[in-house]
């Protein structure tokens, strides 16, 4: 409520996030696209300089495949890092440092910033005349020019999914239905059965970077069996791609 950075799950401490800020930033050019109003543009910079300045250093980066921390320290800008002891929720803990092994597998300690690509955004905006920048706005005055209605214009989800598959890929989806009529995968995320409270008590660190620890923790894991099984989001993943190839051929 103070607006200050605060801590949630046991394994998102009290910090400051590259991740959300690069989110948020792309945010504000595109209200500012939209609105035509400078003052989404006003803290765009500061936020390109933080994400600068708290780069990892080069020895850090895995050789470039990362760029940032997950974390970092509030007023020190210091990367911090997540780690869990124990096997289980009842006898087991999660806490943070400033050491970058045995990061956790199931949230990841590290990330990959593409502060060039906000750069480039925010110059190509900046450069725009009002009109330029207003010229498809959903909040523009006067018939709207694109050919979705303007409420899909401002997509607001996380993820979009737009692709649209060839012929060759709509074949393989639809050859891929079981005799049944379902599309079936493997290797999905699975869970140990609730069987009661933790039972291994040593606090040590052998599932520190796992996924799931002992038979007694229920948290999600990959399903390595081979097992085939329904999947929600392998349904809507391909209803989707039908459903943009119809609309593409419209």
């Amino acid at each position: 409520m103070d607006l200050k950075p605060a801590g949630a799950r046991s394994y998102e401490p009290n910090s400051l996030l590259p991740g959300a800020t690069f989110e948020n930033a792309m945010l504000l050019l595109e209200f500012y696209q939209i609105s035509g109003n400078k003052k989404f543009l006003n803290q765009v910079p500061a936020a390109i300089a933080w994400l600068e300045s708290t780069r990892l250093p080069e020895e850090k980066t895995q050789n470039g495949r990362y760029t940032h921390s997950t974390f970092i320290e509030v007023d020190t800008n210091r990367p911090i890092y997540v780690h869990r002891k124990g096997s289980n929720v009842t006898y087991g803990y999660y806490y943070n440092d400033y050491n970058d092994d045995h990061l956790l597998s199931h949230y990841g300690g590290k990330t990959r910033i593409p502060i060039d690509k906000l750069k480039q955004e925010y110059s190509r905006l900046n450069a725009l005349t009002l009109e330029e920048l207003t010229a498809d706005s959903p909040l523009a005055v006067g018939e709207f020019a694109r050919d979705t209605p303007p409420q899909k214009f401002n997509n607001l989800n996380r993820v979009t999914f737009d692709r649209v598959p060839d012929q060759t890929r709509v074949k393989e989806i639809i050859n891929s239905l079981d005799d049944m009529g379902r599309w079936l995968m493997t290797g999905g995320m699975t869970s140990n059965p609730y069987l009661g409270d933790g039972q291994k008590q040593e606090l040590g660190d052998e599932y520190a970077s796992l996924n799931v620890g002992d038979e007694t923790d229920t948290s999600p894991y990959r399903d390595t069996t081979g097992q085939e099984y329904l999947s929600t989001g392998k349904y809507i993943m391909n209803m989707k791609l039908l459903v943009n190839f119809i609309e593409s051929e419209k």
